[in-house]
């Protein structure tokens, strides 16, 4: 078991690069001796599809998501620029958080009322939900929503509270763009939002 797993490891370092590529795989395109492919007759690296290294995270939210009727696409989000922001507060303590770098399809939906699907990550332990995250993904932790900033959507349902769903969900609200969120690294704010159903 300690040697499939070392050639496994092995594999996995020799060839990164095509962790993520459509193409299939093989010596020419993997840099790999066809005995190095096959690990113990049983796994063939030389029968795999790989995905696509052109692809962003945004690009895998329509597996999960459609875009509803007159709906943001998250791949629109998804373009927004992540800058890493870091230093050292007045009192020497180091600080990081990311600010957006708003493309013009991205700028040209602030103020407005858009509507999107998604998923909810709840903020609090409670059925129906006024402040929570939205993404593209189902929850996959319950401590952290595992999606970049470009990606999530901080919601404020005061007025119509929306019961926690696992499944997606069709959201409408007026559109927010943050500028800058030192503490939570915010991008996008949704206000008097209301489930679309």
């Amino acid at each position: 078991m300690r040697i499939i797993a070392a050639i496994l490891s092995a594999l996995l370092m020799a060839a990164p690069a095509y962790a993520f590529t459509k193409q299939k795989a093989t010596p020419e395109t993997t840099g790999l001796t066809q005995s190095e492919m096959t690990v113990t007759g049983k796994i063939d690296m030389g029968t795999m599809v790989l995905d696509s290294p052109n692809r962003t995270l945004a690009d895998y939210a329509k597996d999960y998501v459609d875009i509803p009727k007159g709906g943001v696409d998250w791949r629109t989000f998804g373009k927004t620029k992540e800058i890493n922001i870091e230093g050292k507060d007045k009192q020497g303590f180091d600080f990081q958080y990311f600010k957006p770098g708003f493309p013009p399809e991205v700028k040209a939906l602030n103020g407005k009322e858009i509507t999107v699907k998604g998923f909810m990550f709840p903020l609090g332990a409670v059925d129906k939900q006024q402040l929570f995250l939205f993404g593209p993904f189902p929850v996959s932790c319950p401590f952290h929503y595992h999606v970049s900033p470009a990606l999530v959507i901080e919601v404020h349902a005061d007025k119509q509270p929306i019961k926690f769903s696992y499944d997606a969900i069709t959201l409408k609200g007026k559109l927010q763009l943050v500028e800058k969120d030192p503490e939570n690294s915010t991008f996008y704010r949704m206000t008097d939002v209301s489930l679309v159903k």
